[in-house]
């Protein structure tokens, strides 16, 4: 079969290695059908994140069909259409004990995409525990955004919304944004959206909650919504890791900021702020806290619009055109602007749907 493999920064390549077989006895073989770019994958490739073990296969965003069982896997069978949860956790150690599964200490060498090979491959291998079976309805391309959704739930869970007579906004019009944006609708609370890109503007305003605004400008949004541009706001996800100091700069008291953005940039903040104005400056990465079933649920149920934020599906073949289309150009190897509307990119890997 082929697999996408991480070398170095800026060098990929589709190799041919074995298929795979099941060698525990909880394993199942996934023949991947589709698998949804994500920013960590970007990040990988473009040395901005620079987590991955070389000779690696990337992808973590998957869905497909089990093609084999392990000897005690009780709940699936050769043919059952799944979605995989790449998040791994052992329930043992200091971190999944103190409710911290996402930062399991045992995540090296179990990682998908990171440091366990990922699912840019013809076959992925799971563990039980780690599938959710797809109902009738769901398509493959759908389910791709259950771990994404899934992070999204435990960032807005991290914000203990406890009312939603509030002030928000979500900045970055990615499918982390817009994800972000339709979890907030659906807590109730309704947040403005903020993107300058003119192609991310474009696709946003036409799959946004009904009656959610988007903007090109922070401080103009401000204006628009609350009558000056010096308005405090209670509530902002940043997606971008772009505006850190001057959304800090516009919280009211009591307000509180999340960051989602895989960036290596700095922003300074000043900590008397954070105490005098009661401030909360939260960050989060990956799922926890049943967010993956709760993901999927929202999809099932069709209150998340999953199949309408998904842009493009690229073939394998093509994956080049497919990073290309959200700024990784891997050809030369530099981040370049986007050139067309998009959001969720996927690559499809088998013909099964």
């Amino acid at each position: 079969m082929q697999a996408l493999k991480y070398i170095q920064p800026w060098k990929v390549e589709i190799a041919e290695i074995p298929g795979l077989t099941c060698c525990a006895p909880d394993d199942v073989v996934v023949d991947i059908a589709v698998c949804g770019i994500c920013g960590t994958d970007v990040g990988i490739i473009s040395g901005h994140y620079p987590v991955a073990l070389t000779g690696i296969t990337l992808g973590h965003e998957t869905s497909g069909v089990v093609a084999s069982v392990g000897e005690s896997v009780t709940r699936f069978t050769p043919g059952d259409r799944v979605v995989v949860n790449p998040t791994y956790s052992c329930q043992q150690c200091r971190m999944c004990q103190t409710g911290n599964p996402n930062h399991c200490e045992m995540k090296m060498g179990t990682e998908a995409g990171v440091s366990y090979d990922g699912a840019f491959a013809g076959q992925y291998r799971a563990k039980e525990a780690f599938l959710r079976k797809l109902d009738d309805h769901v398509s493959m391309q759908a389910a791709t955004l259950t771990e994404p959704l899934s992070c999204t739930i435990t960032g807005v869970d991290k914000l203990a919304i406890t009312h939603t007579n509030i002030r928000a906004a979500v900045t970055g019009a990615g499918p982390m944004g817009m994800l972000y944006v339709w979890v907030l609708h659906q807590r109730g609370v309704e947040a403005f959206m903020v993107e300058k890109n003119p192609h991310r503007y474009q696709f946003a305003r036409n799959n946004l909650p009904p009656a959610t605004r988007i903007y090109d400008d922070f401080e103009q949004a401000l204006e628009q919504e609350y009558g000056s541009r010096d308005s405090q706001i209670d509530l902002v996800v940043d997606t971008t890791g772009q505006l850190t100091e001057l959304i800090f700069a516009h919280l009211a008291p009591g307000g509180k900021l999340l960051n989602v953005a895989l960036k290596d940039k700095h922003a300074t903040l000043d900590v008397l702020k954070i105490a005098d104005k009661s401030l909360s400056v939260i960050g989060s990465i990956d799922s926890l806290n049943n967010s993956f079933e709760r993901a999927y649920t929202l999809i099932r149920d069709e209150l998340i619009p999953a199949d309408r934020l998904i842009s493009h599906e690229i073939d394998f073949a093509d994956y080049q055109d497919a990073f290309r289309l959200v700024g990784c150009d891997i050809a030369n190897k530099t981040m370049a602007p986007l050139e067309e509307e998009n959001c969720k990119v996927l690559i499809r890997l088998g013909n099964m749907d």
